[in-house]
């Protein structure tokens, strides 16, 4: 059984590069993800860089599109916060 990517995330550029990563992972394009989740490529991209935050709501329909979710789990006291 394969390993699922995991990526802790403490700031918006973790998350952007978090989904960029999963959508690669699935050989997904910007396009499509747009295509499939009814939003623009345009804010995919914006997304993916950091330019724009979108709402909870917006982040998880674009998780599922990608077969992942969000987790909350506690934070190590020695990780690092970048």
């Amino acid at each position: 059984m394969e390993k699922p990517l995991t990526h802790s995330i403490r700031s918006l550029r973790q998350a952007a590069a978090a989904l960029r990563a999963r959508r690669r992972a699935q050989g997904m394009t910007q396009k499509q993800l747009a295509e499939t989740t009814g939003t623009a490529q345009s804010t995919i991209s914006d997304i993916e860089t950091g330019v724009v935050s979108v709402s909870l709501d917006v982040y998880l329909r674009l998780l599922e599109a990608l077969g992942a979710e969000l987790t909350v789990t506690g934070r190590m006291p020695d990780q690092d916060t970048n």
